[in-house]
């Protein structure tokens, strides 16, 4: 039974609200963009940022991504390998998905599987961490791409400690 107070809301607020702002929002930019239309290639990315980006312990982040088209409903495979200037170090495997919001710019949700090693920077608990990303990307002609990329690195509480990690990267990938 609707209320008097609900009943005059947008849906969309509502939904708002019950879901949370942000992810919202993340749903409604990706309901509006389109999938990705343009012929997929394999392409190589390179990239580097801040690891830890929310925390008062930061360090420089490196990085390369090997990006391989499936075929299947618009999904890439992604494999890379991302190392920070303390030590720390992840072999990443993935998927992403591409959707175009407009004339030559791109976004692009992903999610992978890492296998961690701290060396001399962030204990994030276990070898075994879950990526989460979202990259907005611009494209020129023949597929050279800059994008920015936030993600979040962390055990999804596999073990007892679950700090994760926050990650702002500027990547630029290319066609191979």
């Amino acid at each position: 039974m609707r209320t008097e107070s609900t009943s005059r809301q947008p849906r969309y607020a509502i939904l708002a609200r019950r879901a949370g702002v942000g992810k919202f929002l993340a749903a409604l930019v990706l309901a509006s963009a389109s999938p990705a239309a343009a012929e997929q290639t394999r392409s190589l990315a390179i990239s580097l940022g801040v690891f830890n980006v929310s925390k008062d312990e930061t360090s420089l982040e490196g990085g390369v991504e090997y990006r391989i088209p499936t075929g299947g409903w618009g999904l890439t495979a992604v494999g890379g390998l991302s190392g920070t200037e303390e030590g720390s170090i992840y072999v990443l495997a993935g998927l992403r998905r591409e959707f175009r919001l407009g004339e030559g710019w791109w976004v692009t949700p992903a999610f992978g599987i890492a296998l961690y090693e701290d060396g001399g920077g962030k204990d994030l608990g276990g070898p075994v961490e879950f990526r989460s990303a979202i990259e907005v990307a611009y494209e020129w002609p023949k597929r050279y791409r800059l994008a920015l990329v936030f993600y979040h690195l962390s055990n999804a509480g596999l073990d007892e400690q679950n700090p994760g990690s926050n990650s702002l990267v500027l990547t630029y990938s290319f066609p191979l």
